[in-house]
């Protein structure tokens, strides 16, 4: 027995040890923030004040040492976030994470975003003395000394990925990636179009056109036939594709946002706020990385996506501005003809042309490459390729898509943008862009507030329903041109002292509506009854608090038009409590609240009952979490002589208030088997939840060290804080989306910004500063944006000087 519990000692004091000297490798690998460090090339001296909440703030002498620093920064923080980046815009996480990643490198790799980072460096880079191309280059070299001389992060030993250098090609690919954000075309037009070519414009007029275009827009100055239907459910197939993809994407790209501006005469201060919270997909560590960068003639505090040397949101002392997704429709999808002599020539007018062919090789780990073809007809991409189980020569379809059409100027817009001072110097900044669309709204301290639509609009012919397929043989559904900058939506100094953007519908410039992906009204008219009003003190607070709202009047309004419908002698006496829960619902969406529970299986029970039966499950999954259904609801639910309440698998015709009093009663018999019997136990906050994934968050046993969450929350579809989520029929609410931050700015005090992030600055697991915003966010909170150096320096916790 002395020898079992000697032995059972040693083996315990092993296991300590093995702990201990764990720990200390992994705690030895945390970002260091008090250092002395030596950067090859520096000009001058440089300091990195990092803040309270490990935010750095770096003070230059010149613009290259600055962005020299900035990128060795941000290496140290967000490494891994970077390369992830890089490899998934490639197509090259197969290399690392094996064939469970194919699919994504196969669609990814087809979007050919290397190619046009090649056509962008041989033309907006062609100038090597440019001030954004010194700046780029500076950072990109910072980023390589680190991954030269600093500490590798556990992410790359746990995954076995080598440390390569970062290329001028690798950031303009991340920045190609993030204006991916056309995948709510695939959707919408695939589905539309089987719609429109297999049960007619009157199903299609009640899911897809029946949006009332009059109903809260942005204000501004100034016949199908079978293939048709064929090439319909190809993209349907993509649809479903591309959907899995997007889901299961470790940094998923922008969604839409929330922003608006109040004019001075309108606030405390006497100056413009701003207020933003850009919607993207969560997750872990969240996409902005924030820094103040200042140096003489620049000084900028700003939110930054990793690979990126110049802020995508940011404001100085002088103006500033933010963001949301413009939603313009800048894809279509073209049937090509192809000719049955030769799969590698496509008709066109009057005669075959040849299609571009490339050769694309994919590394995969612990299997063979994977060659295959990329083919290009003068619309665009061929996507069937990317995808498996569609053959090439049945129903091609070419993605035209604005971005491939331009060398991409992003990183100019934003240098130019974040060197602005007031809103002339913006325009200007900010014309440039091509694509994606974005709604830049500006305010600065001379009291000017604007909002520009930027990008390129191209002049459809008349005839062109861009919800549908176009025919790419005959030349006729092609683009004829584009519009000038100055025809974009747009407005300066409104009369009225306010304006925003929630990814509406902007009015008409005098050229016609811009077509486009735009949400419902609920954000938009939620923020003018809450900031359309006579108040004139507003302050950061009292913007916080609508930025934080969490009330929907849109859904009141809507269950009032509705419930009437039902059948009431037809309900359960558990389902007659529901209808009246409901019938008093605010709109609310508190942790507390039990609405929101049984509005949204409600919600879902009705789409499920009227849709499904015609579209089929895949169809019906897809369309049913589209904006463009989101928007046409209310007009469909009103319309009492659809064709789509009745079901066409039955014998019976099912009228609407069958389809609601059936989804009415169903919708509580399955939270009575998920929930409890008992109603008050379905509270918000049981089945609305935010959990912020890591990419390895799927390791097993270690995995969970990564995630942050799950946090239950408030909010819910398409309220002002709105945190979004899929209808399904789990009866869990998981948010996919929401604000990837939310920032106040009173440009009568710009010291005092203040801000909160989804969870928190540092990109390691085990610093204090990974989720140390995670809860302040989640309730609402915020913390300050720091940009006097006396301030950061009262509450600093390290400081780095950089020499050569």
């Amino acid at each position: 027995m002395k020898i079992v519990k000697r032995i059972l000692v040693i083996f315990l004091v092993i296991i300590v040890l093995a702990v201990g000297v764990i720990y200390y490798y992994l705690h030895s690998l945390q970002p260091k923030y008090e250092a002395n460090l030596q950067l090859p090339g520096l000009y001058s001296q440089v300091e990195v004040l990092y803040d309270n909440y490990a935010i750095p703030h770096i003070y230059a002498q010149n613009e290259e040492d600055l962005f020299y620093a900035f990128g060795f920064v941000h290496a140290q923080d967000r490494l891994f976030q970077m390369e992830v980046l890089r490899r998934l815009a490639d197509g090259r996480l197969s290399e690392v994470f094996g064939e469970k990643a194919l699919q994504s490198d196969k669609f990814f790799r087809m979007l050919s975003f290397r190619q046009q980072a090649k056509l962008t460096l041989e033309t907006v880079y062609k100038d090597p003395n440019a001030p954004f191309v010194k700046a780029a280059k500076a950072y990109l070299k910072g980023i390589n000394q680190y991954i030269k001389v600093g500490k590798t992060p556990i992410e790359f030993t746990i995954a076995g990925i080598p440390k390569t250098e970062f290329t001028m090609e690798d950031m303009e690919i991340i920045v190609g990636y993030m204006g991916y954000t056309f995948v709510g075309a695939f959707r919408t037009e695939a589905v539309a179009t089987q719609i429109a070519t297999k049960y007619g414009m009157d199903y299609f007029n009640d899911v897809l056109n029946g949006w009332p275009d009059s109903l809260h827009k942005i204000p501004v100055q100034a016949g199908q036939n079978k293939a048709m239907q064929n090439a319909s459910n190809t993209l349907n197939t993509m649809a479903k594709e591309v959907t899995a993809i997007q889901n299961n994407l470790m940094y998923p790209p922008f969604f839409g946002s929330n922003g608006w501006v109040i004019a001075g005469n309108k606030t405390k201060s006497g100056k413009p706020i701003l207020s933003n919270d850009t919607h993207i997909a969560f997750s872990q560590p969240s996409i902005w990385y924030e820094a103040e960068l200042v140096c003489p003639g620049y000084n900028i505090y700003g939110n930054f996506l990793a690979g990126t040397p110049v802020p995508a949101l940011g404001h100085s002392d002088k103006g500033g501005w933010g963001l949301t997704m413009f939603e313009n429709d800048d894809a279509d999808f073209f049937r090509e003809k192809i000719n049955p002599a030769n799969v590698n020539q496509v008709w066109y007018k009057d005669h075959w042309e040849d299609l571009l062919v490339r050769k694309e090789t994919i590394r995969i780990k612990g299997k063979a490459d994977l060659a295959f073809y990329i083919k290009k007809s003068r619309h665009g991409f061929i996507m069937n390729g990317a995808f498996d189980g569609i053959k090439e020569i049945e129903d091609p379809i070419a993605l035209w898509w604005v971005y491939h059409q331009f060398p991409c100027r992003h990183l100019q817009v934003f240098y130019n943008l974040s060197h602005a001072s007031n809103a002339t110097e913006a325009a200007n900044a900010v014309e440039p862009l091509t694509a994606p669309g974005l709604n830049f709204m500006w305010a600065d301290t001379i009291g000017n507030i604007a909002w520009w639509a930027a990008g390129k609009l191209p002049i459809r012919p008349t005839h062109v329903n861009p919800q549908l397929i176009l025919d790419g043989s005959t030349g006729l559904d092609d683009p004829q041109g584009w519009l000038d900058f100055i025809q974009n939506p747009q407005i300066l100094n409104p009369a009225r002292g306010v304006l925003y953007t929630a990814n509406n519908q902007p009015m008409d410039m005098g050229t016609g509506l811009v077509p486009g992906y735009y949400v419902p009204s609920n954000r938009a008219s939620r923020i003018e009854e809450l900031v359309f009003t006579d108040k004139k003190d507003w302050e950061e607070s009292s913007i916080r608090a609508v930025i934080n709202d969490v009330q929907s009047t849109n859904y009141p309004r809507l269950l009032a038009k509705i419930l009437p419908v039902i059948q009431k002698d037809k309900l359960t006496g558990a389902a007659q409590n529901c209808y009246q829960i409901l019938n008093k619902w605010d709109g609310m969406h508190g942790l507390e609240n039990i609405e929101p529970t049984i509005f949204y299986k409600f919600l879902h029970l009705i789409n499920k009952y009227s849709l499904e039966d015609e579209l089929g499950k895949d169809a019906f999954q897809s369309f049913e979490n589209q904006a463009s259904l989101k928007k046409n609801m209310e007009h469909f639910f009103q319309n009492d002589s659809s064709k789509w309440w009745d079901n066409i698998l039955t014998p019976v015709k099912e009228t609407r208030a069958d389809i609601f009093t059936k989804a009415m009663n169903d919708a509580t018999i399955e939270l009575n088997k998920q929930l409890g019997e008992n109603t008050a136990n379905w509270q918000w906050k049981k089945v609305h939840s935010i959990e912020h994934k890591h990419p390895l968050g799927i390791v097993p046993v270690f995995g969970k060290w990564f995630n942050v969450g799950p946090i239950a929350v408030n909010g819910g579809k398409e309220t002002i804080n709105n945190l979004d989520f899929n209808l399904d029929s789990s009866g869990l609410y998981k948010v996919l989306y929401g604000p990837a931050l939310r920032r106040v700015i009173d440009f009568g005090q710009t010291s005092k910004a203040m801000s909160v992030n989804p969870t928190g600055q540092s990109g390691y697991f085990m610093n204090s500063h990974y989720d140390d915003q995670a809860k302040m966010f989640a309730e609402g909170g915020k913390r300050p944006e720091l940009s006097k150096r006396e301030d950061v320096e009262k509450v600093m916790i390290g400081k780095t000087i950089f020499k050569n």
